[in-house]
Protein backbone atom coordinates (compact mmCIF):
# COMPACT_ATOMS: atom_id res chain seq x y z
CA UNK A 1 0.00 0.00 0.00
CA UNK A 2 0.97 3.55 -0.52
CA UNK A 3 2.69 5.42 2.29
CA UNK A 4 -0.46 7.85 3.53
CA UNK A 5 -0.57 10.99 5.44
CA UNK A 6 -1.23 10.71 9.05
CA UNK A 7 -4.73 12.14 8.57
CA UNK A 8 -5.75 9.16 6.26
CA UNK A 9 -4.42 6.50 7.88
CA UNK A 10 -6.84 7.70 11.12
CA UNK A 11 -9.46 8.06 8.60
CA UNK A 12 -8.81 4.52 6.97
CA UNK A 13 -8.35 3.16 10.67
CA UNK A 14 -12.21 4.50 11.77
CA UNK A 15 -13.84 3.00 8.24
CA UNK A 16 -12.00 -0.07 9.22
CA UNK A 17 -13.48 0.14 12.87
CA UNK A 18 -16.81 0.82 11.76
CA UNK A 19 -16.75 -2.62 9.15
CA UNK A 20 -15.39 -5.06 11.44
CA UNK A 21 -15.65 -3.51 15.43
CA UNK A 22 -12.05 -4.03 15.81
CA UNK A 23 -8.32 -3.92 14.84
CA UNK A 24 -5.14 -5.22 15.93
CA UNK A 25 -1.69 -3.17 16.01
CA UNK A 26 0.28 -6.09 13.69
CA UNK A 27 -2.77 -6.30 10.85
CA UNK A 28 -2.72 -2.24 10.57
CA UNK A 29 1.16 -2.20 10.49
CA UNK A 30 1.42 -4.46 7.84
CA UNK A 31 -1.34 -2.67 5.92
CA UNK A 32 -0.32 0.74 6.02
CA UNK A 33 3.43 -0.25 5.77
CA UNK A 34 4.01 1.86 9.01
CA UNK A 35 6.22 0.91 12.74
CA UNK A 36 3.83 -0.36 15.23
CA UNK A 37 5.06 2.97 17.18
CA UNK A 38 3.18 4.96 14.24
CA UNK A 39 0.20 2.83 14.35
CA UNK A 40 0.31 2.54 18.55
CA UNK A 41 0.60 6.31 18.40
CA UNK A 42 -1.89 6.57 15.31
CA UNK A 43 -4.48 4.88 17.96
CA UNK A 44 -3.55 6.70 21.07
CA UNK A 45 -4.80 10.03 19.65
CA UNK A 46 -8.08 8.46 17.95
CA UNK A 47 -8.38 7.19 21.74
CA UNK A 48 -8.04 10.58 23.46
CA UNK A 49 -10.42 12.16 20.67
CA UNK A 50 -13.14 9.84 21.64
CA UNK A 51 -12.98 7.85 18.48
CA UNK A 52 -12.19 4.50 19.21
CA UNK A 53 -11.59 2.43 22.43
CA UNK A 54 -8.24 1.30 23.16
CA UNK A 55 -7.13 -2.25 24.33
CA UNK A 56 -4.32 -4.20 24.93
CA UNK A 57 -2.77 -4.94 20.97
CA UNK A 58 -5.41 -2.53 19.11
CA UNK A 59 -8.71 -0.78 19.46
CA UNK A 60 -12.27 -1.58 19.25
CA UNK A 61 -14.97 0.80 17.83
CA UNK A 62 -16.95 2.86 20.40
CA UNK A 63 -19.50 3.24 17.98
CA UNK A 64 -22.61 1.48 20.14
CA UNK A 65 -25.91 2.97 19.99
CA UNK A 66 -25.23 4.48 23.58
CA UNK A 67 -21.74 5.69 23.32
CA UNK A 68 -21.69 9.57 22.32
CA UNK A 69 -17.95 10.81 21.77
CA UNK A 70 -17.21 14.08 24.21
CA UNK A 71 -18.40 17.22 22.91
CA UNK A 72 -15.03 19.19 23.23
CA UNK A 73 -13.00 16.11 20.90
CA UNK A 74 -16.47 15.92 18.64
CA UNK A 75 -15.93 19.63 17.97
CA UNK A 76 -12.41 19.17 16.27
CA UNK A 77 -13.59 16.34 13.97
CA UNK A 78 -14.57 17.11 10.58
CA UNK A 79 -14.48 20.49 11.02
CA UNK A 80 -14.36 21.75 7.61
CA UNK A 81 -17.97 19.79 6.68
CA UNK A 82 -19.30 21.10 10.00
CA UNK A 83 -18.53 25.10 8.92
CA UNK A 84 -19.44 24.30 5.01
CA UNK A 85 -22.95 23.18 6.24
CA UNK A 86 -23.26 26.26 9.16
CA UNK A 87 -22.82 28.44 6.28
CA UNK A 88 -25.27 27.08 3.67
CA UNK A 89 -27.77 27.01 6.57
CA UNK A 90 -26.85 30.41 7.54
CA UNK A 91 -28.45 31.45 4.37
CA UNK A 92 -32.13 30.28 5.48
CA UNK A 93 -31.84 32.76 7.79
CA UNK A 94 -33.45 36.45 7.28
CA UNK A 95 -33.20 39.72 9.43
CA UNK A 96 -36.13 39.51 11.95
CA UNK A 97 -36.50 35.29 12.49
CA UNK A 98 -36.45 33.80 15.42
CA UNK A 99 -34.67 30.97 15.70
CA UNK A 100 -34.05 27.52 18.16
CA UNK A 101 -30.54 26.92 17.95
CA UNK A 102 -30.10 23.21 19.40
CA UNK A 103 -26.89 21.84 21.37
CA UNK A 104 -23.66 19.86 19.14
CA UNK A 105 -20.27 20.69 17.43
CA UNK A 106 -22.18 21.75 14.06
CA UNK A 107 -24.67 24.17 15.69
CA UNK A 108 -21.74 25.72 17.47
CA UNK A 109 -20.33 26.63 13.83
CA UNK A 110 -23.76 28.21 13.25
CA UNK A 111 -24.01 30.03 16.42
CA UNK A 112 -20.01 31.70 15.26
CA UNK A 113 -21.91 32.80 12.61
CA UNK A 114 -25.02 33.96 14.04
CA UNK A 115 -22.42 36.51 15.84
CA UNK A 116 -22.19 38.57 13.01
CA UNK A 117 -26.15 39.10 12.59
CA UNK A 118 -28.83 41.82 13.38
CA UNK A 119 -32.12 41.69 14.78
CA UNK A 120 -32.69 37.76 15.44
CA UNK A 121 -34.09 36.12 18.38
CA UNK A 122 -32.02 32.91 19.00
CA UNK A 123 -33.48 30.05 21.77
CA UNK A 124 -30.76 27.57 23.05
CA UNK A 125 -30.68 25.17 25.18
CA UNK A 126 -26.89 25.43 24.53
CA UNK A 127 -24.88 27.20 27.09
CA UNK A 128 -21.88 27.70 24.79
CA UNK A 129 -23.85 28.77 22.08
CA UNK A 130 -25.40 31.11 24.45
CA UNK A 131 -22.12 32.50 25.55
CA UNK A 132 -20.92 32.98 22.01
CA UNK A 133 -24.07 34.39 20.73
CA UNK A 134 -24.03 37.03 24.11
CA UNK A 135 -21.62 39.37 22.67
CA UNK A 136 -24.01 40.55 19.54
CA UNK A 137 -26.47 42.99 21.36
CA UNK A 138 -28.16 42.69 18.10
CA UNK A 139 -29.35 39.11 18.33
CA UNK A 140 -31.78 38.58 21.77
CA UNK A 141 -30.69 35.17 23.22
CA UNK A 142 -32.71 33.78 25.24
CA UNK A 143 -31.32 30.52 27.56
CA UNK A 144 -33.96 27.43 28.33
CA UNK A 145 -32.56 26.96 31.45
CA UNK A 146 -33.01 22.92 32.82
CA UNK A 147 -30.50 20.94 34.75
CA UNK A 148 -26.66 21.09 32.82
CA UNK A 149 -25.64 17.76 31.44
CA UNK A 150 -21.82 18.29 32.66
CA UNK A 151 -19.59 17.70 29.78
CA UNK A 152 -21.97 18.60 26.71
CA UNK A 153 -22.71 22.36 28.03
CA UNK A 154 -26.87 21.19 27.06
CA UNK A 155 -29.51 22.23 29.22
CA UNK A 156 -32.06 19.43 29.80
CA UNK A 157 -35.01 18.35 32.01
CA UNK A 158 -38.64 19.50 32.32
CA UNK A 159 -37.51 23.10 32.52
CA UNK A 160 -35.76 23.51 29.61
CA UNK A 161 -39.01 21.43 27.95
CA UNK A 162 -41.20 23.98 29.41
CA UNK A 163 -39.61 26.89 28.17
CA UNK A 164 -39.03 26.04 24.70
CA UNK A 165 -42.70 24.78 24.43
CA UNK A 166 -43.74 28.35 25.61
CA UNK A 167 -42.64 29.86 21.68
CA UNK A 168 -43.26 30.17 17.97
CA UNK A 169 -40.28 29.82 16.05
CA UNK A 170 -39.53 30.49 12.39
CA UNK A 171 -37.08 27.72 12.27
CA UNK A 172 -35.40 25.28 14.25
CA UNK A 173 -31.72 24.31 13.99
CA UNK A 174 -31.51 20.49 14.67
CA UNK A 175 -28.43 18.08 15.42
CA UNK A 176 -28.21 14.40 15.26
CA UNK A 177 -26.55 11.56 16.46
CA UNK A 178 -27.78 9.24 13.78
CA UNK A 179 -29.77 10.35 10.55
CA UNK A 180 -31.33 6.82 9.04
CA UNK A 181 -34.16 5.61 6.79
CA UNK A 182 -35.49 3.65 8.84
CA UNK A 183 -34.80 5.03 12.53
CA UNK A 184 -35.01 8.18 11.82
CA UNK A 185 -33.53 11.18 13.78
CA UNK A 186 -31.94 9.01 16.86
CA UNK A 187 -30.31 10.70 19.75
CA UNK A 188 -27.38 9.58 22.07
CA UNK A 189 -29.32 10.89 25.38
CA UNK A 190 -32.64 10.32 26.56
CA UNK A 191 -33.25 13.60 28.11
CA UNK A 192 -31.51 15.70 25.13
CA UNK A 193 -34.20 13.74 22.90
CA UNK A 194 -36.62 14.91 24.68
CA UNK A 195 -35.92 18.63 24.26
CA UNK A 196 -35.27 17.65 21.05
CA UNK A 197 -38.82 16.79 20.17
CA UNK A 198 -39.95 19.81 22.35
CA UNK A 199 -38.50 21.95 19.83
CA UNK A 200 -39.32 19.91 16.76
CA UNK A 201 -43.51 20.88 17.98
CA UNK A 202 -42.50 24.37 17.84
CA UNK A 203 -41.22 25.14 15.08
CA UNK A 204 -42.25 26.61 11.37
CA UNK A 205 -39.90 24.99 10.43
CA UNK A 206 -37.28 22.17 10.77
CA UNK A 207 -33.96 22.22 9.15
CA UNK A 208 -31.47 18.78 10.07
CA UNK A 209 -27.91 19.30 9.92
CA UNK A 210 -25.70 16.54 9.57
CA UNK A 211 -22.46 15.56 8.37
CA UNK A 212 -21.73 12.59 6.30
CA UNK A 213 -20.47 10.53 9.34
CA UNK A 214 -24.10 10.57 10.83
CA UNK A 215 -26.22 9.89 7.53
CA UNK A 216 -27.22 5.93 8.05
CA UNK A 217 -26.22 6.14 12.05
CA UNK A 218 -28.39 4.67 14.42
CA UNK A 219 -28.00 6.25 17.88
CA UNK A 220 -30.25 4.79 21.19
CA UNK A 221 -33.46 7.42 21.42
CA UNK A 222 -35.38 7.76 18.76
CA UNK A 223 -36.51 11.35 18.19
CA UNK A 224 -38.61 12.01 15.15
CA UNK A 225 -39.76 10.00 11.24
CA UNK A 226 -37.43 11.59 8.76
CA UNK A 227 -40.29 12.06 6.82
CA UNK A 228 -40.87 14.63 9.37
CA UNK A 229 -38.57 16.94 9.02
CA UNK A 230 -38.67 19.97 6.14
CA UNK A 231 -34.65 20.13 5.44
CA UNK A 232 -31.31 18.45 5.82
CA UNK A 233 -28.28 19.78 5.14
CA UNK A 234 -25.00 17.76 4.77
CA UNK A 235 -22.00 17.70 2.85
CA UNK A 236 -20.38 15.95 -0.16
CA UNK A 237 -18.93 13.24 1.59
CA UNK A 238 -22.60 11.81 1.73
CA UNK A 239 -23.89 8.71 0.04
CA UNK A 240 -26.17 10.12 -2.81
CA UNK A 241 -27.97 6.86 -3.01
CA UNK A 242 -28.20 7.30 0.61
CA UNK A 243 -29.58 11.45 0.18
CA UNK A 244 -31.79 10.28 -2.68
CA UNK A 245 -33.97 7.65 -0.82
CA UNK A 246 -34.02 10.79 1.91
CA UNK A 247 -35.31 13.14 -0.80
CA UNK A 248 -37.96 10.24 -1.66
CA UNK A 249 -39.39 10.60 1.81
CA UNK A 250 -40.64 13.92 0.65
CA UNK A 251 -37.21 15.35 2.60
CA UNK A 252 -35.43 18.65 1.05
CA UNK A 253 -31.73 17.56 0.91
CA UNK A 254 -29.04 20.54 0.10
CA UNK A 255 -25.23 19.98 0.11
CA UNK A 256 -23.19 22.34 1.91
CA UNK A 257 -20.32 22.19 -0.86
CA UNK A 258 -22.65 23.20 -3.34
CA UNK A 259 -22.25 26.48 -5.58
CA UNK A 260 -24.27 29.66 -5.52
CA UNK A 261 -26.38 29.38 -7.90
CA UNK A 262 -27.43 25.46 -7.60
CA UNK A 263 -28.09 26.64 -4.18
CA UNK A 264 -30.29 29.83 -5.07
CA UNK A 265 -32.77 27.29 -7.77
CA UNK A 266 -32.99 24.61 -4.84
CA UNK A 267 -34.43 27.39 -2.33
CA UNK A 268 -37.75 27.80 -4.19
CA UNK A 269 -39.59 25.29 -2.05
Amino acid sequence: MQHLPAKSRKRLILDTLKKDGGIRITELAEKLDKSRMTITRDLDELAKSGLLLRVHGGAVSNTSTSYEPPYFSRKGFRNKAKQAIAQLANDFITKGNTLILDVGSTTRELALLLKKRKNLTVITPSLEHAIELSVNSAIKTIVSGGIVRVGEMSLVGPISEQTIKGFNVDLAFIGAGGVDLEAGLTEYNMEDAQVKKCILENCRKTIVLADAAKLGAVTLTKVIPLEKIDILITDSKSDSSFVQKIKEMGVKVFIADKNKKEFAEEMEF
